[in-house]
């Protein structure tokens, strides 16, 4: 037992560790509940009024330690959670029209598909006779390309909105994210509107860190051919950190062969600035007679290296996996020079414990999160399996030794953050250990060097920095190749379900087990308590999947877009359109939103994609779903649009051997169990009509789909509108009637006639509409005739995701966000 706690010894051996994870604790408390300010408060002085205590009396203080860190780490996080802006912040501006908006730019402009983006911090807000002076950071998006700088002083007209989330269970808060990075709003300007008045004084740091940043990018692009854009890229990357130029599709390329951390400044970069900055010092320091005779030469270098590995993390923009490493690597000089030994875990410990102290938030970094569960993994790893360190004379076996443990690190950093990679990417490389023993020491030791020297070289020499730049990008031309190379193989990479939290938990639990089982007699026990929870996880999500008896109906929040999920009993999934925005490479809706959310429900395989008509707010985001997710068929009206987004419907369709049907109200009725699919809509003679087809008849040409269980009726219109509408209800009358009416053409007033609403007699009415949508939908017209036949109202763009549940009698209504007690509830049948 500790004198100080009176906790068993073990628990303390390495301090900073549940001192670390009790921060951790305290900060993910603020997520769930975050009013406990006076409780946490409380806690930590009465907390630190006990562990004085302890100390003058010399008592064991037990969990007080834990305790008081807990509460300081939920203290920490509140003003992150619940920020109290002051009157004049941005975040106060918001919504309120256009202003003349004079700020500084805080980045360099990233320019992808005609637009620049960049963050800017707002000091004055002007109109009319009005002008406020106001503090705080918004990201612009500027129509064309941006010539600014970061200090360039620029003035515009624009409105400042807020960051909207797509309301849907589990989905990532993108609102939350920005402002944990300090961006309360955006804006958008078109380029020519910008007036740029002049550059404020920055500090001799930053502009020296800009200046270097850009002059060897200057160099990295003049060294390599126009035709190396991806090579010179990548190696801007992992010698400065500039990331702008890594887009989606080289990011993917990596990611599936397994190699997607080396386009992070992490551990390797900064411990090879470490090695020869060291090792450079150390040869200089050998000519000093005085320094070796009391043997000093070691410590002096050590101490003269901290200032190169600094250097380096502000050059690379010190993100949090570099933080990391520059802490580590940072403790490990300090020890050096103290002429003491550390303990590798405890200090990945108090480098978290560091970073977090100073920021909270980056505790939901995904970055935070990989580079710790690697490092973590690997050092915990090697010591419980404890790898022989016996000399071997033969090379052969020291070659073989050390491609063995090269294997071996790479197996426990996949091992170790596997579930951060689901959670997060639903995917895992499977070629990610043999990618890796190719490429890490190619790009790691001789790619790196190489571009850090030319990088060092630049500052008296740049003839000899372009040769090495030049030099570097050739081999990251072969790096490349290998990397299409396996990224293209068939299976290099599944895509996968999301794990729950408890899944991970469960997953970090057997390998700690694993590990231990020889070692320690808890062991054996903890693995077949983790055995039992899996098998009863897996009880649970089969159940959820296939063999609950009722129909799951979802209206996915999908902005200003229509997307609707059909759980049917037993397990099939029907997704009926999918949302999506005009251009897939600016925002792609079926890999942010819909995927996610069907991966969250563990859907892999999706029966019948319904695309109800070919316009991007309902096509788009079926590419992605086609092309990643098992799909027996699609339906679709037949109406073939000369669209880029349709063309590449059909392509992935041809690719993935998806069978696609062309329906229509001819069409006999799709019995799966107990539901009842029918297609009331558009009639058989649709495509007779001219090919010159209008907005309006592609609307009207919708596929209208009923899924019918017992007594109970979901009506599914698409954008049809009133005249459609009329030939719908003419033709099939009382076969109309449903429980719930997905309104057509996201409530327009072009549609939901007063005779589509009789025939129908809708006890809830689903509106599919973005918030604050520019067409004002839905109209309110349109929803005063829903009120007055006495239908419930839920839009996507109020209440989010709109989720319902039909045993064949009654449909249960949830929604994410519960307006005045409307979001839940239950409708007797049609």
């Amino acid at each position: 037992m500790t004198p100080l706690t009176g906790i068993p010894e073990a628990f303390y051996y390495r301090p900073a560790i549940p001192i670390a994870l009790s921060l951790m604790a305290g900060i993910l408390l603020t997520q769930g509940q975050p009013g406990l300010v006076i409780p946490a408060l409380f806690i930590l002085l009465a907390a630190a009024v006990r562990l004085v205590i302890c100390l003058r009396r010399d008592r064991p203080a037990r969990w007080t330690p834990l305790l008081a860190t807990m509460a300081a780490g939920y203290l920490a996080m509140v003003p992150w959670v619940s920020p109290a802006h002051g009157p004049n912040h941005v975040a106060r501006f918001l919504d309120t029209g256009y202003w003349r908006i004079h700020g500084t730019v805080a980045d360099s402009p990233i320019v992808r598909f005609g637009r620049s983006r960049l963050l800017l911090d707002v000091n004055t807000l002007s109109r009319e006779a009005e002008s406020q002076q106001v503090r705080g950071r918004i990201r612009l998006t500027v129509m064309g390309e941006a010539n600014l700088n970061p200090g360039d002083r620029v003035t515009f007209p624009a409105s400042m909105r807020p960051f909207r989330n797509f309301q849907n269970p589990g989905g990532f808060d993108y609102r939350r994210h920005m402002a944990f990075e300090g961006i309360h709003g955006s804006a958008w300007v078109q380029a020519e509107k910008i007036q740029r008045s002049g550059s404020c004084n920055r500090s001799p740091v930053n502009q020296m860190i800009h200046a270097a940043r850009r002059r060897l990018a200057q160099l990295v692009d003049a060294a390599g051919s126009q035709t190396a854009t991806d090579e010179k890229a990548v190696l801007r990357a992992l010698v400065f950190g500039d990331r702008s130029g890594i887009d989606d599709g080289l990011r993917e390329r990596f990611n599936r062969a397994g190699v997607g951390h080396l386009l992070a400044i992490s551990g390797l970069h900064v411990g090879i600035v470490a090695t020869l900055a060291f090792a450079v010092f150390r040869w200089v320091f050998s000519f000093f007679p005085f320094l070796l005779w009391r043997g000093w030469g070691r410590q002096w270098a050590a101490a003269v290296t901290l200032v190169p590995v600094l250097a380096y993390g502000l050059l690379a923009g010190m993100s949090p996996s570099t933080q990391r490493a520059e802490f580590m690597v940072v403790l490990f000089l300090a020890a050096l020079i103290l002429g003491r030994s550390q303990d590798i875990l405890n200090t990945l410990a108090v480098a978290a414990l560091v970073i977090l102290a100073f920021f909270p938030p980056a505790l939901f970094s995904i970055s935070f999160q990989l580079s710790f569960a690697a490092v973590l993994a690997i050092v915990y790893g090697l010591e419980k399996i404890g790898a022989t360190e016996e000399p071997v004379r033969s090379p052969a076996k020291r070659v073989g030794r050390r491609l063995g443990g090269f294997v071996l690190v790479s197996a426990l950093a996949i091992a170790g953050t596997a579930p951060v990679v689901l959670l997060h990417f639903n995917q895992t490389s499977v070629v990610g250990i043999a990618t890796n023993v190719f490429l890490v020491p190619l790009v790691g030791f001789v790619v790196v060097p190489v571009g850090l020297v030319s990088a060092f070289v630049s500052s008296f020499f740049e003839p000899a920095a372009a040769l090495g730049f030049w030099l570097s990008i050739k081999i990251l031309h072969l790096a490349l190749m290998g990397v299409d190379f396996f990224s293209g193989l068939s299976f290099a990479a599944v895509k996968t379900v999301t794990p729950s939290a408890v899944e991970v938990f469960l997953y970090y639990l057997t390998g700690w087990a694993l590990l231990n089982l020889r070692k320690t007699t808890v062991a054996p026990w903890v693995l077949a308590t983790a055995i039992l929870l899996v098998a009863a996880d897996g009880l649970y999500w089969t159940y959820q999947r296939f063999w609950h008896r009722d129909l799951k109906v979802t209206a996915i929040d999908v902005g200003q877009g229509g997307c609707t999920l059909m759980e049917l009993p037993g397990g099939g999934v029907v997704l009926y359109d999918g949302g999506g925005f005009s251009d897939n490479r600016i925002f792609d809706m079926g890999q942010r939103v819909v995927a996610p959310v069907l991966w969250r429900k563990k859907i892999a395989t999706v029966d019948i994609l319904v695309l109800s008509h070919p316009n991007a707010d309902h096509l788009n985001g079926l590419i992605y779903i086609a092309r990643y997710f098992n799909i027996r068929e699609l339906w679709s009206n037949g109406d073939v649009n000369t669209t880029k987004g349709y063309g590449e419907l059909m392509g992935v369709c041809r690719e993935q051997d998806i069978v696609v049907r062309t329906v229509d109200a001819g069409n006999r009725k799709t019995i799966v169990g107990p539901v009842t699919l029918t297609v009331l809509h558009p009639p058989a003679d649709f495509l007779s009509q001219p090919d010159d087809i209008d907005q309006e008849y592609r609307n009207n040409g919708s596929l209208v789909v009923k899924a019918t269980m017992g007594e109970t009726a979901f009506l599914l219109t698409g954008d049809i509108e009133a005249r459609a509408e009329s030939q719908l209800v003419h033709r099939t009358g009382r076969g109309l009637a449903s429980t719930v009416l997905f309104a057509p053409h996201h409530g327009s007033r072009t549609s939901s006639s007063a005779e589509l609403i009789a025939a129908v007699a809708p006890a809830v009415v689903v509106i599919s509409a973005g918030a604050d949508n520019r067409f004002g939908f839905p109209h309110a017209d349109v929803t005063d005739r829903y009120r007055a036949a006495g239908s419930r109202i839920l839009c996507t763009g109020t209440h989010g995701a709109i989720s319902m549940r039909s045993d064949g009698k009654t449909v249960r209504v949830t929604a994410v966000v519960d307006i005045a007690g409307q979001a839940s509830s239950e409708s007797p049948n049609s």
